[in-house]
């Protein structure tokens, strides 16, 4: 069970590291001068790539997730685990957000600003939190 903790913390940390960083390339393109082509062509390479890294570590993180919820039976029927699988939905949902927000750019069809976009990066921090918070005070 040690071994199947420690590998869904390495992954959940590291598909954090995506959700956190690619809204910041959000900001970056939504700065982008209309005329810098080559800048907005690189920004989209890495949100591309970063999309699809962070999506590739998503999956094994849910599934060691799920394994211990399920299998193991850590937090079976307990009000916290609930309350954090709440916040797992809402990471999927924002994961999916970045999805068609990375479409609207590459269709040049966004209309935010970076200012907005600099919000938006701090919803996967605010979810980290409660999260540990959870796993770790379980409140309830």
């Amino acid at each position: 069970m040690l071994w199947i903790k420690s590998f869904h913390i390495v992954f959940i940390a590291s598909w954090f590291a995506g959700l956190f960083y690619l809204p910041r390339i959000f900001v970056n393109l939504a700065m982008v001068d209309p005329g810098s082509v080559a800048e907005r062509e690189r920004l989209l390479l890495m949100a591309r790539k970063l999309y699809r890294f962070m999506t590739i570590l998503a999956v094994p993180a849910l599934a060691l997730g799920l394994w211990l919820w399920l299998v193991v039976g850590i937090g079976r029927g307990e009000g916290w685990m609930h309350a954090k699988m709440l916040i797992v939905v809402l990471l999927l949902g924002y994961h999916h957000a970045c999805a068609r927000i990375l479409r609207q750019f590459e269709h040049n069809t966004n209309r935010r600003s970076h200012v907005w976009f600099r919000w938006f990066n701090e919803v996967p921090v605010v979810m980290m939190i409660v999260a540990v918070v959870l796993v770790v005070v379980k409140p309830f």
